[in-house]
C-alpha cells in the first residue's frame, strides 16, 4: 500500500511527526502547500497532519475540500497542539473541525512549543491571550498563572512516540486488509 503523508506545520512538530510516520511505513512526505489532487491518485492511503490554533486544525479545510476525490483511499488525520490530549479534547476537536461529517480516522498528538519561534502577528496574539488569562482567571479557569507565564519564557519539549506508533500500526493493519482483499 502506497502512503502519502501531507502536513501543515508552524514550529516543525507536525513535520517531524509526518516524517517519522513516513519513515516507519515507507511512505512519502509532502508539505500541504505543495500538494495537488493529481499527486494523490498514486496513493492508497493519505494522511494529513496539521497544527492547532484556537481549536482549529490549520490546513484541514484545504485538505477536506478535496475529500470527495479521495474516495476509495484510506484517510487518516492527526492534529498537533500543546495541550495534553484527552477524550473530551478529542471530541471537541472532532466537533470544531467537523470531522464527524467525514469517514476518517483522527488522532490527537501533543507537540512542543517555543514562544520565541512565533512570528508576527502570532507572537502578539499569544502574548495578549496569556496576559488576558492571567488578569481574568475566568477566561481559562483551569490554567495556573505561573504556568501561563512560563509558557512564554520556557520552551515545552514533547514528542508523542506512542501516537506515532499507533498511527503506524493502523496504517500497517490497513495495508494487510487491502492485501487480503486483493488476494480474495
Amino acid at each position: 500500500m502506497k502512503t502519502l503523508i501531507l502536513y501543515c506545520t508552524n514550529q516543525g512538530n507536525t513535520e517531524r511527526y509526518a516524517r517519522d510516520i513516513a519513515s516507519a511505513v515507507g511512505g512519502d512526505v509532502l508539505k500541504m502547500s505543495r500538494w495537488n489532487l493529481r499527486k494523490a491518485k498514486d496513493y492508497d492511503c493519505v494522511v494529513f497532519g496539521g497544527w492547532v490554533r484556537g481549536g482549529i486544525i490549520q490546513g484541514l479545510d484545504d485538505f477536506l475540500a478535496e475529500y470527495d476525490s479521495l474516495e476509495g483511499k484510506e484517510v487518516l488525520i492527526y492534529s498537533v497542539g500543546i495541550s495534553v490530549p484527552t477524550k473530551q479534547g478529542r471530541a471537541d476537536m472532532i466537533s470544531r473541525n467537523l470531522l464527524d461529517m467525514y469517514h476518517v480516522r483522527y488522532y490527537q498528538f501533543r507537540g512542543s512549543f517555543d514562544f520565541k519561534k512565533l512570528r508576527f502577528p502570532q507572537n502578539i496574539l499569544m502574548k495578549r491571550s496569556v496576559e488576558m488569562s492571567i488578569k481574568d482567571p475566568s477566561i481559562s479557569p483551569e490554567s495556573d498563572p505561573c504556568s501561563l507565564r512560563a509558557l512564554l519564557e520556557n520552551p515545552i519539549e514533547f514528542y508523542d512516540q506512542e501516537k506515532v506508533d499507533r498511527v503506524v500500526s493502523v496504517i500497517r493493519t490497513l495495508e494487510k486488509e487491502r492485501e487480503a482483499a486483493s488476494e480474495a
